[in-house]
């Protein structure tokens, strides 16, 4: 029953493609079928949790084996989790909407300490207890991962394991770990949860008992001698084995909607502030090779326009030009832009510099972070004012529009002049290279110290200093070039707060959700007083774990986990800060001695730069050929008209989507197609009506121009295997303008969930003479509609089902809701519950 509740609430949602699924290289499987059922869970929007490219990683290595099934499931928002609430319905997988308690493991991605409450959500509307501990052996083993399992503590209550670190590896001996259980173990959770905690980089918070000392510090205690450090889980190197070759291409407006190739992994510049970069080391960049051949599929099974390169230091891979202009030839003109976020002036060679001329531009961030010198050798950026200065000049020459500079306040050490620094360079930097509508975006955040960071142990600002820091920003950054954005200073208390927090959080956590917190990392959802009620109700004072100085020595809530970074090398980099000494970046000088590698299982992999051994094209562009080459004449194309049905779930894509649906599609066939001039084409492809959104059609129309010579019946065959179901192409032939000889005339089948209008309430209305209606067109003008001259005809087939037939009135088109709402006056509930499908003519 919950699935049907489920078909009729999408019509009420505001994006209801977030919760439909069906998305090209999504992978549904007979779940009966399988011997293990795993649900991936991303406990924020569809949109956010669909760009991250870990979720992706894990989606394919999992479902590559024919014995496992892994499904998707994203937070609701709250629109969608109110109307859950109210029909009773569990939270469904993205595939075949399978309750989430149905799994026999969720795995939980734990990108933002913000997303926490949403993790609740999601236990809640599926039934499942919060506590680790309140949950017997019925339910599912639920484990987590990600950046924020480096300090697992605050969540350590809810989740029965977490796994630290690359999860390539581990995720599938947890799963083999779980399958030899089922058919094996005992079925008590705890001797399952014994065989996990042999696996490298799994913790198991039930085996540490908590206590506190005498000052409310966290000690926790291990049950068992040989599992008392839990060592963080490393890929050795990034292969094509791991990658996932045919990933989702979501629906809708995802962050990231572009084909993400990861170059490297971990970063070796030694950034005293930056978590990621010490917790992803050592560097392990992939091979060229590689990467062009997983560009190669890739763009074949996702028929993506533009390519990111995803490394925490883009600029450092190795290879960089040759894998930039290797990429534009192997994309045969398809590809419209390479997403560089950040290339540093040193390594913006000649060479690079020319290629980068020929690729549309998209975002381009460099992150000073510090307004002062200073500052930056505090905080071991190696980068100076004339790098950053350089930087800014090239990129805008090359062609940026919009430069993102990144700073943050109250770094360890800061002073005054710091904050003012920022203000004077931002200022000198737009002054000195910004020409016409060229901008710079100053993006300025709160600091937040994190776990495994040399500035682990130092006090974060408070909330008053940070608004006091924002406002001497607000107040002194003015120039006509520059745009200042900030983050909002309460998320980065609260994300302080759960950044370097332990068990103690958990009833805060539980009351804040409970007192309705919900997608916090949203600044349109913060509630902070909320928040603030939480904190006074569990008795939890935010100051204990943000702007408390903690001592040399002091036991800290992620001790017992394993980064592999020596806690003496934070220590050393923690004197330099005070010293302003820097230290080198490791790969291109010697070691510095952090821990991670051991130079035999685990060391740095990098790619030898063989640009100067290999000749590239040309370096004249005017000689170079291939770079985006030449497609076909015009006149070796011709226009077609096509037919295609949008049913079901299909009704849910709106217009947008339905062309960039159809785009792919076409790309993905291979069929030669007709594109528009200038430096970003576009496919000639245009739909002859656009259907509201949630409605279905037995037949539409598109045209578009495909190479001459094409079998009508081979257009649509291959169209339709690369279409998601709900579309499908139905006819196919060369375009034939011919006049028509009267006005178009619409049929509508329309559907009720349960009787709502009679056949005496129709008569009425045909019985009128006129029906007069007002609105505002597009323009803003007011503009009338007769409806009772624009219905044709209408009767009703059952009690809960009529048709009707709708002429376009003065050249626009009504709709059947118009009729329904105002001319019949169906209440509005029951009007977006109905099914709207348009019969073919």
């Amino acid at each position: 029953m919950y699935k049907q509740n489920y078909q009729y609430i999408l019509n009420r949602v505001q994006t209801p493609t977030r919760y439909s699924g069906n998305e090209i290289n999504s992978v549904k499987k007979d779940l009966s079928q399988v011997d293990l059922t795993f649900a991936l869970a991303f406990p924020d929007l569809y949109e956010i949790g669909t760009s991250h490219f870990g979720l992706q990683i894990l989606y394919s290595i999992l479902n590559k084996r024919e014995d496992i099934a892994a499904e998707r499931f994203f937070a609701p928002a709250p629109d969608m989790e109110a109307l859950m609430r109210e029909k009773q319905i569990p939270c469904l997988s993205m595939e075949t909407r399978t309750p989430l308690d149905r799994f026999d493991i969720i795995g939980v991605s734990l990108l933002y300490e913000l997303n926490f409450t949403n993790i609740l959500t999601l236990f809640d509307l599926s039934g499942i207890p919060f506590y680790a501990n309140q949950r017997d052996d019925s339910f599912p083993l639920i484990i987590a991962g990600g950046p924020c399992a480096f300090n697992p503590e605050p969540l350590a209550d809810f989740f029965d394991a977490f796994v630290i670190g690359d999860g390539e590896q581990a995720i599938t001996q947890v799963a083999d770990t779980v399958l030899a259980f089922k058919k094996e173990g005992d079925g008590k959770k705890k001797t399952l949860l014994r065989m996990l905690s042999k696996i490298e980089g799994v913790y198991v918070p039930s085996f540490f008992t908590p206590s506190r000392d005498g000052n409310g510090h966290q000690i926790l205690t291990p049950q068992y001698a040989d599992y008392a450090r839990i060592k963080r889980a490393i890929l050795p190197e990034l292969t094509f084995a791991g990658f996932p070759i045919s990933p989702i291409v979501p629906f809708g407006k995802p962050v990231h909607d572009r084909l993400r190739l990861e170059i490297a992994r971990g970063c070796s510049r030694g950034c005293r502030f930056c978590q990621a970069g010490m917790i992803y080391r050592p560097v392990r960049e992939r091979s060229l090779e590689d990467l062009l051949e997983i560009t190669k599929t890739s763009l074949a099974t996702t028929g993506y326009s533009d390519i990111s390169l995803l490394s925490l230091s883009t600029g450092d891979y190795s290879q960089l030009p040759a894998l930039i202009e290797k990429l534009l030839l192997l994309s045969q003109g398809q590809c419209n832009a390479i997403s560089l976020p950040s290339i540093r002036a040193e390594k913006l060679t000649p060479q690079l510099m020319e290629l980068i001329k020929s690729v549309r531009k998209t975002g381009f961030t460099i992150a000073p972070e510090a307004g002062t010198q200073r500052l930056r050798d505090i905080i071991n950026k190696n980068l100076t004012e004339e790098s950053i200065a350089k930087t800014v000049e090239n990129a805008l020459s090359l062609g940026w529009k919009n430069i993102k500079l990144y700073f943050m306040t109250g770094l360890p050490f800061e002073q005054m002049d710091d904050i003012e620094g920022i203000a004077d360079l931002s200022r000198r930097l737009a002054s000195n290279y910004t020409k016409g509508k060229q901008m710079i975006n100053v993006s300025a955040t709160c600091f937040i110290p994190k776990a495994h960071t040399p500035f682990q142990n130092h006090a974060q600002m408070t909330l008053d200093q940070t608004l006091e820091k924002l406002q001497y920003l607000k107040d002194n950054l003015r120039h006509p070039k520059v745009k200042l954005k900030w983050q909002d200073p309460k998320m980065s208390l609260l994300e302080g707060v759960w950044a370097r927090g332990d068990r103690a959080l958990s009833p805060l956590l539980v009351k804040a959700f409970e007192l309705g917190c919900r997608l916090d990392g949203w600044s349109d959802h913060l509630n902070f007083s909320l928040w603030e009620q939480a904190f006074e109700t569990t008795g939890i004072d935010p100051v204990f774990y943000t702007s408390r100085q903690r001592a040399s020595g002091e036991p800290l809530p992620w001790d017992h986990i394993d980064s592999g970074i020596k806690k003496e090398f934070f220590e050393s980099e923690f004197k330099k800060a005070e010293e302003m000494a820097l230290t080198p970046d490791c790969r291109e000088n010697a070691c510095t001695g952090c821990g991670i590698c051991n130079f035999k299982t685990i060391a740095p992999v990098v790619q030898k730069n063989n640009a100067g051994q290999e000749p590239l094209s040309d370096k004249n562009p005017e000689k170079r050929t291939g770079l985006q080459p030449d497609r076909l004449p015009d006149d070796a194309f011709i226009k077609y008209e096509l037919n295609f049905s949008k049913l079901e779930d299909a009704r849910f894509f709106g217009h947008l989507e339905m062309a960039t649906i159809f785009q792919r599609a076409v790309k993905r066939t291979g069929f030669a197609v007709k594109y528009s001039k200038g430096f970003n084409p576009s496919m000639r492809m245009s739909f002859a009506t656009a259907l509201p959104l949630g409605m279905e059609s037995e037949e539409e129309s598109l045209y578009i121009y495909l190479e001459k010579g094409l079998k009508p019946h081979r257009i649509m065959s291959s169209l339709n295997a690369q279409l998601p179901r709900g579309i499908e192409i139905t006819d196919c032939a060369l375009f034939s303008k011919s006049p028509q000889s009267q006005s178009p005339r619409d049929t509508y089948q329309i559907s009720f969930a349960t009787p709502c209008i009679g056949q005496p309430e129709l008569d009425r209305f045909l019985a009128l003479s006129e029906f007069m209606v007002e609105d505002i067109s597009k323009k803003g003008k007011i503009r009338k509609t007769d409806l009772r001259k624009a219905l044709s005809s209408v009767r009703l087939i059952s009690p809960i089902c009529l048709k009707m037939t709708l002429a376009p009135y003065n050249a626009r088109i009504v709709r059947p809701v118009e009729i329904l709402a105002r001319g019949f006056g169906v209440d509005d509930t029951v009007v977006k519950d109905a099914r709207i499908k348009k019969l073919k003519s």
